[in-house]
């Protein structure tokens, strides 16, 4: 494919659309915006229709400009009856689907950004990067080799326990029942650990999540007559959420920093919504540094000190 995105958006959208399309080139996914890619002549709408068939995926940003958009309703429209392909919804207003496109529009998860554009560019996103690796766009995890071997470990143990609830004798039945219970938290919060790394998001509830979890696991064992023999080893988890923390620094950082130089040349409006873009990223960095115990970059306090 030649594109990783189709923007369909409306012209009156200009703002949201420069934010989108910026941020998401930023992160490497190559994208079609008619505002800026297509070549006015006769033959445009041939331009918009090969830019569709060339196209991963529509990324389409609802608003009421776009809503009463008819060009917009076609392109809907032939993304999801010619490409048959993922359609991602980016809403920038609080509007009900026109008619035109809420057959194929009502049933598809959005993104809500309806403060400002770039609030939702993070998501938007991992969304994207998701689709490409044939997950739901709101899938709970982006990485197939470390996150997927981390749950098969944590689920043998809660069948195997579940199994055994089931054949001891009934006077230990209200003490085991308490104790899968205990175990089936310890694995929820594990596994919600994964989503929020897989997000990016609620970073500052993560190692108190896995300090939790291992507590309740702890308690589980210590009610047990056979103390659980495959409670998951807390010390590999530990290691695994603070290498992802530093993965997610590490883009962040090289994010800004991509982002930053060419700042001093775009225009004021495309200058302020990087500038959003950055800041935001400046602060989950921060974020993490607090988390792994670490100081921030001196390039990174140089680049907010010159923004704000």
């Amino acid at each position: 494919m030649k594109y990783v995105a189709f923007i369909s958006h409306s012209n009156k959208d200009a703002k949201a659309l420069h934010a989108v399309r910026e941020y998401l080139e930023s992160c490497g996914y190559a994208c079609f915006a008619s505002e800026r890619d297509l070549r006015h002549n006769d033959a445009w709408q041939s331009q918009l229709v090969e830019a569709m068939d060339s196209s991963e995926m529509l990324i389409y940003l609802h608003s009421k400009n776009a809503n009463e958009s008819a060009e917009v309703g076609r392109e809907i429209n032939y993304f999801a009856d010619k490409c048959h392909r993922p359609i991602l919804v980016y809403r920038l207003d609080d509007v009900a689907y026109n008619r035109d496109r809420a057959y194929y529009l009502q049933s598809i998860n959005y993104i809500d950004s309806l403060i400002k554009p770039e609030d939702g560019l993070e998501q938007l996103a991992a969304n994207v990067r998701h689709t490409l690796e044939g997950m739901p766009a709101e899938g709970l995890a982006n990485n197939p080799g470390k996150a997927r071997i981390l749950l098969r470990r944590l689920a043998i143990p809660l069948i195997a326990a579940a199994v055994l609830l089931c054949g001891f004798l009934a006077f230990h039945a209200f003490e085991k029942g308490k104790s899968g219970r205990l175990q089936e938290q310890g694995a929820a919060l594990l596994s919600s650990v994964e989503g929020w790394l897989a997000q990016e998001d609620s970073l500052e509830l993560i190692l108190p999540a896995v300090r939790e979890a291992e507590d309740l696991y702890a308690r589980s064992a210590g009610m047990l007559t056979v103390k659980a023999q495959d409670t998951p080893d807390f010390a590999m988890v530990r290691d695994w959420v603070s290498e992802s923390l530093a993965d997610i620094r590490e883009r962040r950082i090289s994010t800004v920093k991509a982002l930053y130089e060419p700042l001093k040349y775009a225009s004021k409006e495309n200058a302020a919504a990087s500038a959003g873009v950055i800041l935001s990223n400046i602060g989950k960095i921060r974020q993490i540094d607090g988390l792994l115990g670490i100081p921030t970059d001196e390039e990174i306090e140089k680049i907010e000190n010159s923004i704000k």
